[in-house]
């Protein structure tokens, strides 16, 4: 990794020969530094930097941790070893060797020599198509003229093993070679030779120990899919764990099945297996996730102590397919009992149970449970939770609590803290550069003073996308409630977009001429700020204003200018729209009879136009 010596020789000074390095004495003191018996404290009296052709050289010094004036004890001193291990650190150098080249009383002199690991200069991927090569050039993060490291061979390693797993391809294999570039000092060129192997498929999953049909439970697993298959000899679908049960035609005319899809889809499936819109490739992490899935499928359907006890993977390395066998313990299944309440003063319980929607007797279901009261938001709303915060009630908590399990039944009292009515108080706002503030506030429905309400929340950042004035996936309001004065501060975060459109069209036809459309729409126009010099940056903006020019073409025949502007607030305090056009329009006659051809000089001597204005109020 790197280490430390002393020079003790000492080159001759021939001034006839100034190349002659020919040793003319020895230091013995600087030979023996580190061998001396007792400890010496000896002060830094300067440092040189070798072999370094990229980094700075007081850059490395101040990196080692030795500056001149330092006092190092020699030996037993660690400054040394110190100042190697924190260059080493960094990860840009293979090797790194402090040495004392001088000895004057009780000053040395240090040189730090570094050799640079090499720079990348260039990079390819082998055995795979280009299209996956310049996806793997993303996904690997290489950059040319960086340091080449082991950690940066390992990432990108990872990097493609994980790409082609996503692919179905779980034991594929990389392989790189680094060779000299020899047309650039110092760097290298890394070839990636890359082994996908065998794309694995999953053939048969298997449930042990299930009573719930085994189709739905493989409808759970929402990522890990059973492959199409067509053949006249099935093979062993077990995953390990147990001979794979199979619905024999027995079976199927003793129960008779054939009066049945399912049974009938049964009996056929070792033989022809039809899934043409799912993948069945297999991915351990999504397959991870799936077993998750499936926990939560056993819940919502009342058993609420499922659990998988063990599992099971199979490979058939000839043909690439995964068999998967699943054991389970399903457990008891469970029923909602008696359901109270506790805490509500604003609602009456008929009420909430009408909201809740859960009867005595219902399927045990916890994640329908917590979405009903709110606890797990739903977009749609609905929920109790949701019907307090549109009513103020910020502080509102509620809670379920398991009061008696007997048997197979769960009684439950749901606990409720209302708190007080919360009201708004500060409404910020932040992004809007072009946007004036006061167009955003009039489509805001969380006023100061206001109570507090949800669906105001939702309604306003719907009503902001609509604007079309900003990226409506950015929009975010941050709520941050006050419990010590009962109010709430929001400040919505915006980020601006471009709203303009341009039209264009064109085409030629033959007699007609030149047909086609050219126009431009300004969807966040400033008319006040027209005569202003420093608003046309480069067209006056942010009053949420409507600009509209258009011109049309037919050839001779047809053509029609159009300008229009919109005021959607007309007087600001409501939405009362006003709307301004222009327009002229003719039509020709540009048929010449006698040349069979349309021309300019028909269309110029009989022709219908059309000039005017219109003007439109809306509410």
């Amino acid at each position: 990794m790197g280490s430390y010596f002393s020079y003790a020789q000492v080159p001759g000074n021939n001034p006839a020969n100034p190349n002659d390095t020919s040793i003319t004495n020895i230091n013995a003191d600087l030979l023996n530094i580190f061998s001396q018996r007792q400890p010496q404290k000896y002060k830094v009296a300067g440092i040189k930097v070798t072999g370094n052709k990229y980094f700075d050289e007081a850059l490395l010094v101040s990196v080692s941790g030795i500056n001149i004036g330092d006092e190092i004890t020699i030996p037993g001193g660690d400054n040394f070893s110190k100042a190697i291990n924190k260059l080493w650190g960094q990860n840009y150098f293979s090797d790194v060797t402090i040495y004392i080249t001088k000895l004057q009383g009780t000053n040395i002199y240090l040189e730090i020599n570094v050799t640079e690991r090499p720079r990348l200069s260039k990079f390819y991927f082998e055995g795979v198509p280009k299209g996956q090569s310049d996806d793997l050039k993303e996904k690997t993060n290489l950059v040319v003229n960086r340091v080449i490291t082991e950690n940066m061979k390992r990432t990108a390693t990872d990097a493609i093993k994980r790409y082609y797993a996503d692919k179905g391809f779980p034991l594929s294999s990389v392989t790189i070679t680094q060779v000299r570039d020899t047309t650039l000092e110092n760097t290298a060129i890394l070839t990636f030779y890359i082994d996908k192997g065998k794309k694995e498929k999953v053939n048969d999953i298997n449930f042990i120990g299930n009573t719930v049909d085994a189709d739905k439970l493989k409808r759970s697993l929402k990522d890990t899919k059973e492959m199409t298959h067509l053949t006249l000899h099935p093979t062993d679908g077990s995953g390990g764990l147990a001979p794979q049960q199979i619905y024999t035609f027995s079976q199927y005319l003793h129960e008779k099945g054939y009066l049945t899809f399912t049974k009938t889809r049964k009996v056929l499936s070792p033989y022809v297996r039809l899934k043409l819109f799912s993948s069945a490739k297999f991915n351990a992490a999504k397959y991870e996730d799936d077993k998750n899935k499936l926990i939560d499928y056993y819940n919502s359907l009342g058993f609420r102590d499922a659990a998988i006890i063990t599992d099971s993977k199979r490979l058939d390395t000839a043909r690439g397919q995964m068999n998967i066998d699943i054991k389970v313990d399903e457990g008891h299944k469970y029923y909602f009992g008696n359901i109270t309440w506790r805490g509500n003063t604003k609602y009456s319980d008929s009420i909430l149970s009408v909201i809740l929607g859960i009867h005595k007797g219902d399927t045990y279901n916890s994640e329908l449970l917590y979405k009903r009261i709110g606890k797990n938001v739903a977009p749609e709303g609905g929920d109790i939770s949701g019907l307090y915060y549109d009513q103020g009630y910020l502080f509102f908590r509620i809670d379920p609590v398991e009061t008696a399990v007997y048997n197979d039944t769960i009684d439950f009292e749901i606990r409720i803290t209302e708190g007080s009515v919360a009201t708004w108080k500060n409404v910020r706002i932040t992004g809007n550069e072009k946007t004036k503030e006061y167009v955003i506030r009039r489509e805001l429905r969380t006023i100061p003073g206001e109570k507090f309400s949800r669906s105001d929340v939702v309604r306003t950042n719907r009503e902001l996308a609509t604007l079309g004035f900003f990226d409506q996936e950015k929009i975010e309001p941050v709520i941050v409630p006050n419990p010590e004065d009962g109010t709430v501060d929001v400040t919505w975060k915006l980020v601006e977009k471009s709203s303009d459109q341009l039209e264009l069209s064109a085409g030629f036809g033959g007699g007609i001429g030149l047909t086609g459309t050219l126009g431009v729409t300004f969807n966040n126009f400033s008319i006040k700020n027209i005569f202003s010099k420093k608003a046309w940056d480069p067209l006056p903006t942010g009053d949420g204003q409507k600009l509209s020019v258009r011109f049309q073409s037919n050839g001779a025949a047809y053509r029609s200018y159009n300008v229009s502007f919109t005021e959607p607030w007309l007087g600001g305090t409501k939405r009362n729209s006003l709307s301004v056009s222009l327009f002229d329009t003719r039509f020709s006659n540009a048929y010449n009879p006698l040349t069979l051809t349309y021309n300019n000089a028909a269309a110029d001597s009989s022709y219908f136009r059309t000039t005017g204005f219109a003007i439109g109020i809306a509410k």
